[in-house]
Protein backbone atom coordinates (compact mmCIF):
# COMPACT_ATOMS: atom_id res chain seq x y z
CA UNK A 1 0.00 0.00 0.00
CA UNK A 2 1.17 3.28 -1.12
CA UNK A 3 2.62 5.88 1.64
CA UNK A 4 2.17 9.53 1.04
CA UNK A 5 3.35 12.38 3.20
CA UNK A 6 0.99 15.64 4.52
CA UNK A 7 2.06 18.55 7.44
CA UNK A 8 -0.04 18.80 10.76
CA UNK A 9 -0.84 22.41 11.43
CA UNK A 10 -1.43 21.34 14.85
CA UNK A 11 2.38 20.30 14.83
CA UNK A 12 3.08 23.79 14.67
CA UNK A 13 1.48 24.26 17.73
CA UNK A 14 4.65 22.34 18.78
CA UNK A 15 7.24 22.83 16.56
CA UNK A 16 7.37 24.86 13.51
CA UNK A 17 8.00 23.50 10.09
CA UNK A 18 9.33 19.89 9.25
CA UNK A 19 7.43 17.61 10.53
CA UNK A 20 6.90 14.87 8.22
CA UNK A 21 4.21 12.14 8.05
CA UNK A 22 4.30 8.59 6.15
CA UNK A 23 0.71 8.05 5.74
CA UNK A 24 -1.79 5.69 4.31
CA UNK A 25 -3.58 6.54 0.80
CA UNK A 26 -7.10 7.35 1.71
CA UNK A 27 -10.82 6.11 -0.26
CA UNK A 28 -13.36 3.70 1.09
CA UNK A 29 -11.30 0.05 -0.01
CA UNK A 30 -8.02 1.72 1.66
CA UNK A 31 -9.97 2.47 4.91
CA UNK A 32 -11.06 -0.93 5.32
CA UNK A 33 -7.55 -2.68 4.06
CA UNK A 34 -6.39 -0.39 6.39
CA UNK A 35 -7.89 -2.23 9.93
CA UNK A 36 -6.66 -2.82 12.98
CA UNK A 37 -5.98 -6.42 11.91
CA UNK A 38 -3.47 -5.56 9.12
CA UNK A 39 -1.46 -3.76 11.78
CA UNK A 40 -1.40 -6.25 13.56
CA UNK A 41 -3.78 -5.23 16.13
CA UNK A 42 -6.97 -7.86 16.39
CA UNK A 43 -10.29 -7.01 16.80
CA UNK A 44 -9.48 -3.21 18.44
CA UNK A 45 -11.01 -1.50 15.43
CA UNK A 46 -14.73 -3.22 16.22
CA UNK A 47 -14.24 -2.46 19.99
CA UNK A 48 -13.71 1.26 18.88
CA UNK A 49 -17.62 1.42 18.46
CA UNK A 50 -18.04 0.78 22.39
CA UNK A 51 -15.41 3.50 23.41
CA UNK A 52 -17.02 6.18 25.20
CA UNK A 53 -16.42 9.88 24.36
CA UNK A 54 -13.88 10.41 27.14
CA UNK A 55 -11.67 7.44 27.10
CA UNK A 56 -8.53 6.97 29.05
CA UNK A 57 -5.04 5.68 28.05
CA UNK A 58 -2.19 4.82 29.53
CA UNK A 59 1.45 5.92 28.38
CA UNK A 60 3.77 3.44 28.87
CA UNK A 61 8.06 5.08 29.08
CA UNK A 62 10.66 2.65 29.05
CA UNK A 63 12.07 6.01 31.69
CA UNK A 64 9.80 8.24 32.82
CA UNK A 65 12.39 9.65 34.88
CA UNK A 66 14.49 11.27 32.04
CA UNK A 67 13.86 14.75 31.34
CA UNK A 68 12.64 13.55 27.74
CA UNK A 69 10.06 11.92 29.02
CA UNK A 70 8.94 14.09 31.28
CA UNK A 71 7.99 16.82 28.64
CA UNK A 72 6.64 14.25 26.19
CA UNK A 73 4.55 13.29 29.01
CA UNK A 74 3.85 17.35 29.52
CA UNK A 75 2.63 16.85 25.84
CA UNK A 76 0.48 13.95 26.05
CA UNK A 77 -1.37 15.40 29.15
CA UNK A 78 -2.24 18.34 27.44
CA UNK A 79 -3.29 17.25 24.07
CA UNK A 80 -5.99 14.47 26.35
CA UNK A 81 -7.07 17.94 28.02
CA UNK A 82 -7.72 19.34 24.60
CA UNK A 83 -9.64 16.54 23.44
CA UNK A 84 -11.67 15.45 26.35
CA UNK A 85 -9.79 12.33 27.18
CA UNK A 86 -7.48 11.12 30.32
CA UNK A 87 -4.00 9.88 29.79
CA UNK A 88 -1.96 7.86 32.73
CA UNK A 89 1.78 8.04 32.45
CA UNK A 90 3.58 5.06 33.77
CA UNK A 91 7.28 5.07 34.61
CA UNK A 92 8.38 1.84 33.51
CA UNK A 93 12.04 1.90 34.63
CA UNK A 94 13.25 0.11 31.37
CA UNK A 95 11.47 -3.33 33.07
CA UNK A 96 9.78 -5.93 30.21
CA UNK A 97 8.12 -7.34 33.80
CA UNK A 98 7.20 -3.99 34.94
CA UNK A 99 5.80 -3.15 30.75
CA UNK A 100 4.01 -5.87 30.98
CA UNK A 101 2.61 -5.45 34.58
CA UNK A 102 1.44 -2.01 33.97
CA UNK A 103 -0.53 -3.48 30.78
CA UNK A 104 -2.34 -6.20 32.42
CA UNK A 105 -3.56 -3.70 34.80
CA UNK A 106 -4.96 -1.04 32.51
CA UNK A 107 -6.15 -4.13 30.61
CA UNK A 108 -8.20 -4.71 34.16
CA UNK A 109 -9.62 -1.48 33.91
CA UNK A 110 -10.85 -1.70 30.96
CA UNK A 111 -8.62 1.21 29.62
CA UNK A 112 -8.94 2.48 25.92
CA UNK A 113 -5.67 2.59 24.59
CA UNK A 114 -2.00 1.99 24.89
CA UNK A 115 1.15 4.07 23.99
CA UNK A 116 4.19 2.10 24.54
CA UNK A 117 7.97 3.04 24.59
CA UNK A 118 9.02 -0.40 24.68
CA UNK A 119 12.31 -1.48 26.50
CA UNK A 120 13.01 -3.44 23.83
CA UNK A 121 11.66 -4.35 20.69
CA UNK A 122 11.74 -8.21 21.69
CA UNK A 123 8.60 -7.64 24.05
CA UNK A 124 6.25 -6.12 20.74
CA UNK A 125 5.01 -10.08 20.03
CA UNK A 126 3.77 -10.16 23.74
CA UNK A 127 2.50 -6.51 24.07
CA UNK A 128 0.50 -6.58 21.14
CA UNK A 129 -1.11 -10.46 21.83
CA UNK A 130 -2.43 -9.07 25.33
CA UNK A 131 -4.06 -6.06 23.69
CA UNK A 132 -5.38 -8.00 20.98
CA UNK A 133 -6.80 -10.33 23.17
CA UNK A 134 -8.87 -7.53 25.43
CA UNK A 135 -9.62 -5.85 22.38
CA UNK A 136 -7.55 -2.58 23.10
CA UNK A 137 -5.67 -0.11 20.82
CA UNK A 138 -1.89 -0.36 21.22
CA UNK A 139 0.43 2.20 19.73
CA UNK A 140 4.38 2.91 19.56
CA UNK A 141 6.49 6.12 20.56
CA UNK A 142 9.77 6.74 20.38
CA UNK A 143 10.96 2.86 20.26
CA UNK A 144 9.03 0.84 17.57
CA UNK A 145 8.12 -2.63 17.59
CA UNK A 146 6.00 -5.53 15.92
CA UNK A 147 3.44 -8.44 16.42
CA UNK A 148 4.38 -12.43 16.29
CA UNK A 149 3.55 -11.52 12.52
CA UNK A 150 6.54 -9.05 11.76
CA UNK A 151 4.02 -5.78 11.22
CA UNK A 152 4.82 -2.76 12.83
CA UNK A 153 2.23 -1.11 15.34
CA UNK A 154 1.17 2.65 14.31
CA UNK A 155 4.32 4.64 15.29
CA UNK A 156 5.23 8.18 16.07
CA UNK A 157 8.94 9.76 17.14
CA UNK A 158 12.08 10.17 15.05
CA UNK A 159 13.69 8.89 11.92
CA UNK A 160 15.93 7.31 13.83
CA UNK A 161 18.44 6.76 10.48
CA UNK A 162 18.11 10.59 9.85
CA UNK A 163 18.34 11.89 12.65
CA UNK A 164 21.84 9.51 13.42
CA UNK A 165 22.82 10.91 10.31
CA UNK A 166 22.79 14.22 11.27
CA UNK A 167 24.29 14.22 15.00
CA UNK A 168 27.80 12.37 12.85
CA UNK A 169 27.85 15.30 10.31
CA UNK A 170 27.47 17.33 13.80
CA UNK A 171 30.61 15.32 15.23
CA UNK A 172 32.88 15.12 11.91
CA UNK A 173 32.21 18.94 11.22
CA UNK A 174 33.58 19.71 15.06
CA UNK A 175 36.48 17.16 14.15
CA UNK A 176 37.46 18.90 11.00
CA UNK A 177 37.45 22.19 12.19
CA UNK A 178 39.48 20.91 15.47
CA UNK A 179 42.17 19.69 12.95
CA UNK A 180 43.13 16.47 15.65
CA UNK A 181 45.83 14.32 13.96
CA UNK A 182 43.55 11.06 13.08
CA UNK A 183 46.76 8.73 14.84
CA UNK A 184 45.95 10.53 18.30
CA UNK A 185 41.96 10.67 18.02
CA UNK A 186 39.52 8.19 19.25
CA UNK A 187 35.60 8.22 19.06
CA UNK A 188 33.59 6.72 21.42
CA UNK A 189 30.43 5.37 20.08
CA UNK A 190 27.82 4.37 23.25
CA UNK A 191 25.05 1.84 21.92
CA UNK A 192 22.54 -0.13 23.02
CA UNK A 193 21.88 -3.28 20.89
CA UNK A 194 18.33 -3.66 22.57
CA UNK A 195 16.75 -0.78 20.77
CA UNK A 196 16.27 -0.90 17.11
CA UNK A 197 16.08 2.68 17.12
CA UNK A 198 19.45 3.31 19.37
CA UNK A 199 20.98 0.86 16.44
CA UNK A 200 20.01 2.92 13.64
CA UNK A 201 21.11 5.85 14.96
CA UNK A 202 24.61 4.43 16.56
CA UNK A 203 24.73 3.01 13.30
CA UNK A 204 23.98 5.96 11.02
CA UNK A 205 26.58 7.92 13.16
CA UNK A 206 29.51 5.83 12.94
CA UNK A 207 29.03 5.63 8.95
CA UNK A 208 28.94 9.29 9.13
CA UNK A 209 32.22 8.73 10.83
CA UNK A 210 33.64 6.12 8.28
CA UNK A 211 32.24 8.37 5.25
CA UNK A 212 34.22 11.34 6.74
CA UNK A 213 36.98 9.19 6.56
CA UNK A 214 37.49 8.47 10.17
CA UNK A 215 39.63 4.94 10.57
CA UNK A 216 37.10 2.61 12.09
CA UNK A 217 39.92 0.94 13.95
CA UNK A 218 39.49 3.86 16.00
CA UNK A 219 35.80 4.04 16.60
CA UNK A 220 34.53 1.88 20.18
CA UNK A 221 31.65 0.87 21.07
CA UNK A 222 30.61 1.30 24.79
CA UNK A 223 27.72 -0.28 25.55
CA UNK A 224 24.75 0.16 27.70
CA UNK A 225 21.51 -0.94 28.26
CA UNK A 226 19.57 2.01 29.81
CA UNK A 227 20.85 4.71 27.81
CA UNK A 228 21.56 6.60 31.12
CA UNK A 229 24.25 9.16 31.75
CA UNK A 230 25.47 7.25 34.71
CA UNK A 231 25.60 3.84 33.10
CA UNK A 232 27.82 5.93 30.06
CA UNK A 233 29.55 7.52 32.49
CA UNK A 234 31.12 3.93 34.16
CA UNK A 235 31.28 1.91 31.12
CA UNK A 236 33.78 4.87 29.75
CA UNK A 237 36.33 4.60 32.36
CA UNK A 238 37.67 0.92 31.52
CA UNK A 239 37.94 1.86 28.07
CA UNK A 240 40.00 5.25 29.07
CA UNK A 241 42.10 3.23 30.54
CA UNK A 242 42.49 0.52 27.83
CA UNK A 243 43.76 3.56 25.18
CA UNK A 244 46.50 5.52 26.92
CA UNK A 245 47.40 6.21 23.43
CA UNK A 246 44.78 8.45 22.81
CA UNK A 247 44.25 11.98 23.34
CA UNK A 248 41.59 13.30 21.88
CA UNK A 249 38.26 11.96 22.20
CA UNK A 250 35.15 12.48 19.83
CA UNK A 251 31.87 10.91 21.46
CA UNK A 252 28.20 10.40 20.23
CA UNK A 253 25.55 7.52 20.87
CA UNK A 254 21.91 7.30 20.97
CA UNK A 255 21.13 10.58 22.93
CA UNK A 256 22.18 13.02 25.17
CA UNK A 257 22.34 11.25 28.14
CA UNK A 258 25.18 8.50 26.78
CA UNK A 259 27.14 11.33 25.23
CA UNK A 260 27.66 14.06 28.00
CA UNK A 261 28.03 11.16 30.55
CA UNK A 262 31.07 9.13 28.52
CA UNK A 263 32.27 12.81 28.05
CA UNK A 264 31.86 13.58 31.64
CA UNK A 265 34.33 10.62 32.64
CA UNK A 266 36.09 11.31 30.54
CA UNK A 267 37.16 14.97 31.56
CA UNK A 268 37.05 13.64 35.24
CA UNK A 269 39.69 10.89 34.43
CA UNK A 270 42.13 13.83 33.74
CA UNK A 271 41.56 14.64 30.05
CA UNK A 272 41.46 18.22 29.15
CA UNK A 273 38.12 19.78 28.22
CA UNK A 274 39.57 21.40 25.11
CA UNK A 275 40.53 17.82 24.04
CA UNK A 276 36.70 16.30 24.20
CA UNK A 277 33.80 16.64 21.33
CA UNK A 278 30.81 15.33 22.80
CA UNK A 279 27.37 15.70 20.50
CA UNK A 280 24.36 14.06 21.48
CA UNK A 281 20.76 13.40 20.11
CA UNK A 282 17.57 14.63 21.65
CA UNK A 283 18.45 17.79 23.25
CA UNK A 284 16.55 17.36 26.46
CA UNK A 285 19.75 17.86 28.44
CA UNK A 286 20.28 21.07 27.04
CA UNK A 287 19.32 23.38 30.10
CA UNK A 288 21.31 21.50 32.19
CA UNK A 289 24.43 21.13 30.59
CA UNK A 290 24.34 24.95 29.11
CA UNK A 291 22.10 27.25 30.82
CA UNK A 292 22.37 25.90 34.42
CA UNK A 293 25.83 25.71 35.22
CA UNK A 294 26.78 21.95 34.87
CA UNK A 295 30.37 21.86 34.07
CA UNK A 296 31.80 22.16 30.69
CA UNK A 297 32.99 18.29 29.54
CA UNK A 298 32.81 19.07 26.11
CA UNK A 299 29.28 18.67 25.10
CA UNK A 300 29.16 21.34 22.15
CA UNK A 301 25.81 20.32 19.89
CA UNK A 302 22.70 18.09 19.82
CA UNK A 303 20.12 17.21 17.23
CA UNK A 304 16.55 18.68 19.00
CA UNK A 305 13.66 16.17 19.52
CA UNK A 306 10.35 17.74 20.18
CA UNK A 307 9.11 15.17 23.07
CA UNK A 308 6.20 17.42 23.75
CA UNK A 309 4.76 17.34 19.99
CA UNK A 310 5.26 13.33 20.25
CA UNK A 311 3.24 13.14 23.34
CA UNK A 312 1.08 15.35 21.86
CA UNK A 313 0.88 13.41 18.64
CA UNK A 314 0.19 9.90 20.26
CA UNK A 315 -2.42 10.59 21.99
CA UNK A 316 -4.38 12.89 18.82
CA UNK A 317 -3.87 10.04 16.54
CA UNK A 318 -5.23 6.95 19.62
CA UNK A 319 -8.34 9.39 20.12
CA UNK A 320 -8.84 9.74 16.21
CA UNK A 321 -8.62 6.17 15.70
CA UNK A 322 -10.52 4.85 18.93
CA UNK A 323 -13.32 7.67 19.23
CA UNK A 324 -13.62 8.96 15.35
CA UNK A 325 -12.46 5.55 13.73
CA UNK A 326 -9.87 7.04 11.73
CA UNK A 327 -7.15 5.02 10.58
CA UNK A 328 -3.78 5.26 11.90
CA UNK A 329 -0.98 7.08 10.08
CA UNK A 330 1.90 4.23 9.32
CA UNK A 331 4.69 6.45 10.84
CA UNK A 332 4.63 9.84 12.12
CA UNK A 333 8.03 11.50 11.98
CA UNK A 334 9.72 14.83 14.05
CA UNK A 335 12.70 16.72 12.22
CA UNK A 336 15.69 17.05 13.36
CA UNK A 337 17.13 20.76 14.26
CA UNK A 338 20.77 21.29 15.45
CA UNK A 339 21.15 22.92 18.19
CA UNK A 340 24.57 24.46 19.90
CA UNK A 341 25.24 26.73 22.72
CA UNK A 342 24.71 29.57 20.78
CA UNK A 343 21.26 28.54 19.51
CA UNK A 344 19.56 26.11 22.20
CA UNK A 345 17.46 29.28 23.97
CA UNK A 346 15.49 30.00 20.71
CA UNK A 347 14.91 26.52 20.09
CA UNK A 348 14.07 24.79 23.46
CA UNK A 349 12.01 27.72 24.92
CA UNK A 350 11.62 25.81 28.32
CA UNK A 351 15.34 26.77 28.84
Amino acid sequence: MKERSRVSERSALWRGPGRHYALFATGASCIAAVSALSLGLGTATAAAARVPSHPTFVYLQTDGSQSYFVLEADGAKAEATKLGATVKVENESSSSATTISDIQTGIADKVNGFIVVAPAASLGPRMVLLANRAHIQIMASDNGFAGSNGKQVPFVGINATEFGDNSGSLLMNAWKKAHWPVSSTYMLLIVNPSLPTIVERTTAEEAKALAAGFPKSHIIQVPTNDNTVEQAFTNTGPIKTAHPQARYWLVTGGNDDVAFGAAKKLVSSAVPVKDVIAVGLGGDLACSIWAKGAANVGFLATNYIYPNAIGADAVHELYDNVVKHQPFPANTYVTPIPMTRSNFMSIDKGC
